[in-house]
C-alpha cells in the first residue's frame, strides 16, 4: 500500500548531498522542511523530508501489486476499511496501543445531515435535531471491530461472502431496504459522518435508532450496552416494561423508523428526547412477520443467526433485535424536540426499542 498525501513544505532547505544536520536547520526556525535532490547529484530520487506531522495530510490509500514479466492481476473488489472512521478526530491514533474515550459536539454540516436522516426516517411528525454528540471510544470500537472480524472469518470458513440483506428476506428484493441505508445512498456529505462507503454491507452493517433517556444514553455511550444493563438501563427497562412480555425475545432493540424509537424516549423536563444513532452488525438475520414472537431470539440462535428482524404482520414498523453488545457501536447521542404523540402503547406488548435484560 502507498499513501498519497498533501504536504505543506513552507520554506525548504535544498540540498543535493547527504546532510545529517538538515533537521537542525529546520528546528532552528530557519527552514520548514528539507528537499534532498539526489536526482540532480546521483541520478536517483528527489526526497522531501517533513519533521512536523501537522504538515502532512494522508488523503489517499493506494493498494497496488507489482507486475513482473507480463503478469496480470484481477482488481480487488472487496471493500477496504480504515482501522478507524476517517472523519474521527482520533483517526490518527492506534486504538489498541493508544486508548481514548471522548465525546465531541459535531459540526453544523454533520448536524444538518443527521437532521435530514431523522426527518427522512420518521413516519410521524418530523423532529427537530437540537444537538448531536459523536462518541469516539477505542475500547468499544475495538470490541465492535473484533466482532466484525470474527464474523468475516466465520463466513469464509463456510464458503460464504455475504449475509442476506433485509430486502431479500421477505421474497420481495425490490423493496424492504433499510430506511437509513437508502437515505444515506443519496447523501453527498454522508462520508463525513457514517456513509455507505464506511459500512460493511456484506455483514449487514446498518445505522439504526435506539430510544432511551438522557442518563441511559450517556451510560450506553460511555460503557456500551452490556455494561449499561447492570445499571441505569436495567432499572429503566424494569420501570417501563413491568407486566409486559418480551415481544420478540431477549436482546437490544433498534428501529429504522425513528418514530418507533422516539416512542421509547421519554421527554425530559425541558422537552428534550434522547435517541442513539448506532452502528450495528446484524449479520445473518432471522426474519419474522408474526405480530408477537417471544421465542424469536431462540429460534434465531438455533439457526445460527445473529439478529432478528421483526416485521409485525408484514406491515411494520420493523424492529431489529441484536444479541451481543459487541454487535453495536453507539456512535451518536441525538437530542430531539418532537411535536405529536409518540408514546408506545400497551397493544405493542413490550417496549420493543429497549434493552431486554438477560
Amino acid at each position: 500500500a502507498l499513501l498519497l498525501c498533501r504536504a505543506c513544505l513552507g520554506k525548504f532547505y535544498y540540498v543535493t548531498d547527504r546532510d545529517p544536520g538538515a533537521k537542525q536547520k529546520v528546528e532552528s526556525g530557519e527552514f520548514d522542511s528539507t528537499v534532498g535532490d539526489r536526482a540532480a547529484s546521483a541520478k536517483t530520487y528527489r526526497e522531501v523530508v517533513l519533521y512536523d506531522p501537522d504538515q502532512v495530510y494522508p488523503e489517499y490509500v493506494v493498494l497496488y501489486d507489482r507486475l513482473d514479466g507480463g503478469k496480470t492481476v484481477k482488481a480487488n473488489d472487496a471493500p477496504f476499511h480504515l482501522e478507524l472512521p476517517v472523519y474521527w478526530v482520533n483517526v490518527h491514533r492506534n486504538p489498541i496501543a493508544d486508548p481514548f474515550s471522548v465525546h465531541y459536539t459535531v459540526r453544523k454540516k454533520i448536524k444538518d445531515l443527521i437532521q435530514r436522516l431523522a426527518s427522512g426516517t420518521c413516519s410521524g411528525s418530523k423532529p427537530v435535531v437540537l444537538d448531536v454528540l459523536r462518541g469516539e471510544d477505542s475500547e468499544l470500537w475495538n470490541r465492535y471491530v473484533g466482532f466484525k472480524a470474527g464474523l468475516h472469518q466465520r463466513l469464509r470458513s463456510m464458503g460464504e461472502t455475504r449475509c442476506l440483506p433485509p430486502n431479500e428476506l421477505d421474497g420481495r428484493p425490490e423493496s424492504g431496504h433499510a430506511l437509513t441505508s437508502k437515505l444515506l445512498e443519496d447523501e453527498v456529505d454522508a462520508e463525513e459522518a457514517a456513509g455507505i462507503e464506511n459500512m460493511d454491507v456484506a455483514l449487514n452493517e446498518l445505522l439504526l435508532w435506539h430510544g432511551t433517556d438522557a442518563e441511559s444514553a450517556t451510560a450506553i455511550a460511555e460503557s456500551g450496552f452490556q455494561s449499561a444493563k447492570a445499571g441505569t438501563v436495567k432499572h429503566m427497562f424494569q420501570r417501563i416494561s413491568q407486566g409486559h412480555r418480551r415481544r420478540f425475545g431477549e436482546g437490544a432493540y433498534f428501529a429504522e423508523d425513528l418514530a418507533k424509537s422516539i416512542g421509547y424516549a421519554p421527554e425530559s423536563s425541558t422537552g428534550v428526547r434522547y435517541v442513539l444513532l448506532c452502528r450495528t452488525v446484524c449479520g445473518h438475520i432471522w426474519y419474522t412477520e408474526k405480530s408477537s414472537d417471544s421465542d424469536a431470539d431462540q429460534d434465531a440462535k438455533r439457526s445460527l443467526k445473529h439478529s432478528v428482524l421483526a416485521n409485525p404482520d408484514g406491515k411494520g414498523p420493523r424492529e431489529y433485535v441484536l444479541f451481543e453488545d459487541t454487535q453495536i457501536y453507539p456512535e451518536y447521542i441525538v437530542q430531539l424536540s418532537v411535536n405529536g404523540d409518540f408514546t408506545a402503547t400497551e397493544e405493542e406488548d413490550a417496549p420493543t426499542n429497549q434493552i431486554i435484560v438477560q
